[in-house]
C-alpha cells in the first residue's frame, strides 16, 4: 500500500489560454522579432543594431535624455543600458554629458556623426517596414494602425 496521496493528472487543455487569444500575441511577437531581425540586417552596413538605431532616435527626438529614460522607455536593464550606451560612445555616434547642476545626472547628446547618420538610418528604418508591409492596401496599413493604437490603449493603467 502507499503513502502518497493520489494525483490526479490535469488536462493541459485546462491549464493553457485558448489556441485564438495565445495566436495573437505569438503573432505580434513574431512580427516585431521579423522587423527587428530585418533591421538589423539594414543597418549591418552602418555598423549598428536595430536596438542601437532605437536609442539614436530616443535621444534625436527627446523622447529620452538619459539613460534612465531609456531604460523606461525600451524595457532595458542598466547594465544592458550602460553596454549599450558604451559602444553608442565608441562608435562616436552618442556622448554622455554631465549635467552642470547636478552632477549625478549624465545627458545623452547626439554626436555631430549621430545627427548626420540618422537619416540614413530612419530611411533604412522605413525600408524594412516597406518590406514588411508589402501587399497591404493603404486602407489595412491605417486599419492595422488603428488596432494596435487600440492595443496599446487598452493596456495603459486606468488611474484610480
Amino acid at each position: 500500500m502507499s503513502r502518497r496521496p493520489d494525483i490526479k493528472p490535469v488536462h493541459a487543455a485546462a491549464t493553457q489560454a485558448p489556441d485564438d487569444e495565445m495566436s495573437v500575441g505569438h503573432l505580434v511577437a513574431r512580427a516585431r522579432t521579423a522587423l527587428l531581425t530585418s533591421l538589423d540586417t539594414e543597418l549591418e552596413p552602418f555598423g549598428l543594431t536595430g536596438a542601437q538605431f532605437a536609442v539614436l532616435k530616443n535621444v534625436a527626438e527627446g523622447t529620452a535624455a538619459t539613460a534612465a529614460d531609456l531604460c523606461r522607455t525600451m524595457h532595458y536593464d542598466t547594465g544592458s543600458m550602460t553596454r549599450m550606451l558604451d559602444r553608442l560612445e565608441e562608435k562616436a555616434v552618442l556622448r554622455r554629458e554631465r549635467c552642470t547642476e547636478d552632477r549625478r545626472v549624465v545627458f545623452l547628446r547626439m554626436t555631430t556623426t549621430g545627427q548626420e547618420l540618422l537619416p540614413q538610418l530612419r530611411s533604412a528604418a522605413v525600408r524594412v517596414l516597406s518590406r514588411h508591409l508589402a501587399g497591404f492596401s493603404p486602407e489595412e496599413v491605417d486599419n492595422l494602425k488603428q488596432y494596435l493604437d487600440r492595443m496599446i490603449e487598452n493596456g495603459v493603467p486606468v488611474n484610480s
